[in-house]
């Protein structure tokens, strides 16, 4: 069945403001930032880009805090504990919840495995609640999304797990999917040209390492540049102009 998160997306430049019409087609059914009037109108409900998703009418929020959605990869940072659970800071109205069976790999006795571990992250054999620092940054998945309650976390898989170098910038996380671009090509195009590792979690937030710090420099520029000009068309043949000039300019291979 046609469901908003499996068919792909159509969305145009035009930017919608709260109350503006997008459709009176009744065929068509309000998606996310978007609801149907008494004369059947489906009207905006935020400053943002009008999308088609299949049958559903979209508004691509130009600013706002991250909507947990399941199976989404985010960047969460470590602000509480209690007695039983990791409080977690997912640039949401919501915090992530994150216990100690999602986040610890148990070791396996039999086979001579020293320790445990947080994804990648080897963890001493300690009370569970020590392992992680206040401040962590963990790339982690979410494994439930409600509009009503707080997200639960995993930090169990491929690519999850404590981050332990390179550094952690952000932007809106509605601009998140031009960072991506068109099936990829945007991250690619970066990750290319500046010969850098690049990570870009749905929360708005960007793990980066790069060959050297000059080139993580102008990586983090172009990302900002990407940010201010997301409403734009033509966006990844200038970042791939501004790069190339950008590393002439400050000497960069």
């Amino acid at each position: 069945m046609e469901t908003p998160e499996n068919t792909t997306p159509t969305t145009s430049r035009e930017i919608v403001t709260p109350g503006m019409t997008l459709s009176t087609d009744p065929s068509l059914i309000p998606g996310r930032g978007a609801i149907r009037t008494e004369a059947g109108e489906i009207i905006s409900l935020f400053v943002g880009f009008k999308e088609t998703r299949g049958k559903y009418m979209n508004v691509v929020p130009l600013n706002g805090l991250y909507n947990p959605q399941m199976g989404d990869k985010v960047i969460a940072r470590v602000i509480g504990k209690t007695p039983v659970k990791f409080l977690m800071d997912i640039n949401s109205k919501y915090l992530g919840i994150l216990k100690p069976m999602d986040a610890f790999k148990r070791s396996n006795r039999g086979r001579g495995y020293g320790g445990r571990q947080a994804g990648t992250y080897r963890v001493k054999e300690e009370g569970d609640m020590q392992k992680l620092k206040m401040g962590d940054q963990i790339i982690c998945k979410v494994l439930s999304g409600s509009r009503i309650s707080e997200p639960d976390l995993t930090a169990l898989g491929q690519d999850l797990g404590i981050i332990e170098s390179g550094m952690v910038i952000s932007i809106p996380a509605t601009k998140i999917p031009r960072v991506i671009g068109k099936k990829g090509s945007m991250i690619a195009l970066l990750k290319s040209l500046l010969h850098s590792k690049v990570f870009v979690a749905q929360n708005g937030r960007i793990w980066i390492k790069g060959k050297t710090f000059e080139h993580e420099r102008l990586l983090i520029d172009a990302i900002h540049k990407i940010e201010r000009e997301a409403h734009t068309s033509g966006l990844t043949d200038r970042i791939k102009y501004y790069i190339t000039e950008e590393k002439k300019k400050r000497g960069i291979e």
